[in-house]
This record gives structure tokens, C-alpha cells and sequence, in this order.
């Protein structure tokens, strides 16, 4: 009976650790920047020297992203701008802020600019100051691929 409660006793602690490694684990992920709404590789500014991909291959946004392409890029875009100002409070995103539509300061249509990744990913561009303040730069927003 005593060895039965020991077995037990063992297990438990066992099973404990088990659990603080796993909260300490996705703690760490955390600090790391890693959050698992906001794709891995988005950027805050899209890299001045290359020219857009998609648009030289005459991809659209449609073809990637479906018929409702402008809804799911108005509902990401604006997950990733309310996440990235959760991680830096000093970047500000106008349509967060002023809790208004992100169609009121950019159009998200044939004409977005846009550029498709390693990935096959769309990354999406606005210019400087359209989207948040002008020092901030142009602001990129990387788009997962809906798969049909």
C-alpha cells in the first residue's frame, strides 16, 4: 500500500513538471515575438529595392486569395496592425486607433500593391502615412494563402 502511494506520489510530481515545462515553454515563445495569429514572417517595411513579383507575373489578388479576397484582407490586415501595436505601443495604426474601417484610409482592390513571397504568400504594401504615421514608413502585411 505505502509503495502504491509512492508510485503515485512520483507520478504526480512528474506529471507537474511535465506541465510547468509546457507553460514555461510557450512563455518563452512569447518573449520571442512569437505569436501564433500573426504570421511568422510579416515585416514592418517592405524592402526598397525589389520590384513586385506577382505584379510581373500578372498574378491577381483574386487568384490567391479567392472571390472574397477584399474581406479577408481587410479582417487580416487589421488583426495584424491591433497585434503589432499590442507588441510596440509606440506604433500606431489609424484604423486601430480611431476604430474605423481600414477601407477609410487605404483601398483594397485591383490596384493594392502587392508582391507574392517565397512562399506563395501575397504581401501586401501601403505607402508611408496612409496606414499609420509617416515616419514609420511603408508598411507591409504578409497574407497566409487560402488554399482551394
Amino acid at each position: 500500500m505505502k509503495k502504491n502511494r509512492m508510485q503515485i506520489s512520483t507520478l504526480l510530481t512528474l506529471l507537474l513538471c511535465m506541465l510547468l515545462l509546457t507553460a514555461c515553454g510557450a512563455s518563452a515563445a512569447e518573449s520571442e515575438g512569437t505569436d501564433p495569429e500573426t504570421p511568422p514572417q510579416e515585416s514592418a517595411a517592405a524592402p526598397e529595392t525589389e520590384e513586385p513579383s506577382a505584379q510581373q507575373e500578372d498574378v491577381t489578388l483574386e487568384e490567391l486569395l479567392g472571390e472574397d479576397y477584399v474581406n479577408y484582407l481587410t479582417e487580416t490586415i487589421t488583426m495584424q496592425m491591433a497585434n503589432r501595436m499590442d507588441k510596440d505601443p509606440e506604433v500606431r495604426y489609424f484604423p486601430i486607433e480611431d476604430n474605423t474601417p481600414l477601407s477609410d484610409y487605404v483601398t483594397i482592390g485591383g490596384t493594392t500593391k502587392f508582391e507574392v513571397d517565397e512562399e506563395g504568400n501575397p504581401v501586401i504594401y501601403f505607402p508611408a502615412g496612409t496606414v499609420t504615421d509617416e515616419a514609420n514608413g511603408e508598411q507591409s502585411f504578409r497574407i497566409p494563402k487560402l488554399y482551394q
